[in-house]
């Protein structure tokens, strides 16, 4: 399960989005982790690309969803400590 509340908190305090964005962002890193549940593994992407659920997602949904992946690994990586 990913942790929405803080990830909201990380990206107001690390990115210049409004509100709406942040929420966007929040809800497209659910609908990834509906799709294959997270793990921070670097193979991530690679294997939620696999999945028959994203593929059939429109390119922007897709791409939409890669930049909430990435974004939420970053937040990952600084809360747990790992560079």
């Amino acid at each position: 399960m990913v942790k929405t509340e803080s990830f909201k908190e990380w990206l107001r305090s690390n990115t210049s989005y409004s509100d709406n964005v942040i929420g966007d962002t929040v809800s497209r890193i659910k609908r990834a982790d509906n799709i294959l549940h997270w793990n921070d593994e670097e193979t991530y992407i690679f294997y939620l690309e696999k999945e028959h659920e994203f593929i059939r997602l429109s390119v922007s949904v897709r791409s939409q969803l890669r930049k909430a992946v990435k974004l939420y690994s970053t937040y990952i990586k600084e809360d747990t400590g790992h560079s």
